[in-house]
């Protein structure tokens, strides 16, 4: 829906031009630029996500090539884009440019540029609908933000509805299409930071919160990323790889069943594995055996290759190792372990080998 809404925005009318399609699509006239939107979770988390429909994995790829075309410049740099809700609730520098743009040519009032806090207060205002000058104006902006804000929420967002409230089955059932609907406003970030966020609810008055703020740094420790999951609740770790070793041996291991408070152990290596202590090997209930969850941690190192690996260690090994399976905990690792689709690499998509 969002490459679907993001190629719409780009087509003006031939009669009446949208203003938002025109600054959208870097079609207006005068010192403007284009923008774009990035796939951001979508590519980083969405990873994580099985899709065992192989029709649903090639579309994700062709959209991920998509976002990231809209997202470049013809020479190769970034471009300026918009709705990066994922990195963060504040309005970022796109989100500035753009609504900067739309207010030269709607004639508002705009702030001085030198003062950030007033800066990025202007601009949530108008994205949120709190000052309704652009949104009155232009509608379609505020729906493909909203388009926008469901794309980045279903894959890094955190439960939509309270998972806290007692509800009937009945009550959980009677979601209608307007529960759904996105009511915008802002609030400082907190006493200390007068910074403005967009504040975001839906389904009886429910905050849209997500997991995680992404950011753009590509030198960020993979590790600490888990460590910041790790110390989440459920919700946010159900966004995690279950077919990641680390996961695995922090999540199923006898050392962190008994323990929950025991200090994470990272696992990206089978030297990692061959240090690993027997209260570290996850057994799910001694279905397997510690040289058996050995070699499964091990097979599930090597990205595609693992598929085969795992799917023999089940079918041809052991006839203890099939009725395992019976685990759900081992049947969501080899779902995930098959159906996952990795992360994507673009065309243009370099790395040195490093091992």
């Amino acid at each position: 829906a969002a490459c679907i809404a993001d190629a719409i925005g780009r087509v003006g009318a031939m009669d009446d031009p949208s203003p938002f399609s025109l600054h959208y699509s870097g079609a207006c006239e005068g010192p403007t630029e284009a923008f774009g939107i990035e796939s951001g979770s979508f590519e980083d988390l969405g990873s994580h996500l099985p899709i065992v429909d192989p029709g649903f994995c090639s579309l994700r790829f062709q959209c991920l090539d998509y976002l990231r075309g809209v997202s470049r410049k013809d020479d190769g740099t970034d471009r300026n884009t918009i709705f990066n809700f994922d990195q963060s609730l504040s309005p970022l520098e796109g989100d500035i440019a753009f609504i900067d743009q739309l207010s030269i040519q709607l004639a508002l009032q705009r702030p001085n540029p030198k003062n950030s806090v007033e800066t990025i207060g202007n601009a949530s205002n108008l994205i949120s609908g709190r000052d309704e000058s652009i949104i009155d104006f232009l509608p379609e902006l505020a729906y493909f933000r909203d388009v926008i804000f469901y794309f980045k929420h279903s894959v890094s967002g955190k439960s939509p509805t309270n998972p806290d409230t007692a509800e009937s089955d009945a009550l959980k059932s009677s979601w209608t299409p307007s529960d759904a609907i996105l009511n915008w406003t802002t609030k400082p970030r907190d006493q200390n930071d007068l910074t403005p966020m967009y504040s975001v609810t839906a389904f009886r008055h429910y905050q849209q919160e997500f997991v995680e703020e992404f950011s753009k740094n590509k030198k960020k420790n993979p590790f600490s990323s888990f460590m910041n999951f790790f110390s989440r609740g459920s919700i946010e770790r159900t966004k995690l790889s279950a077919a990641d070793p680390t996961n695995i041996v922090n999540s199923c291991s006898e050392k962190y069943v008994s323990n929950r408070k025991a200090k994470p152990i990272s696992v990206s290596s089978e030297d990692d594995i061959l240090h690993l202590a027997n209260n570290e090997l996850p057994t799910f209930g001694n279905v397997l055996s510690p040289a058996d969850s050995e070699r499964l941690l091990s097979y599930l190192l090597v990205p595609y290759i693992r598929i085969p690996l795992i799917l023999d260690f089940f079918a041809n090994g052991e006839p203890t190792r099939l009725s395992a399976l019976k685990c759900k905990s081992l049947q969501l690792i080899v779902d995930s372990a098959v159906f996952e689709p990795g992360r994507w690499k673009p065309a243009d998509y370099f790395k040195g080998i490093t091992q």
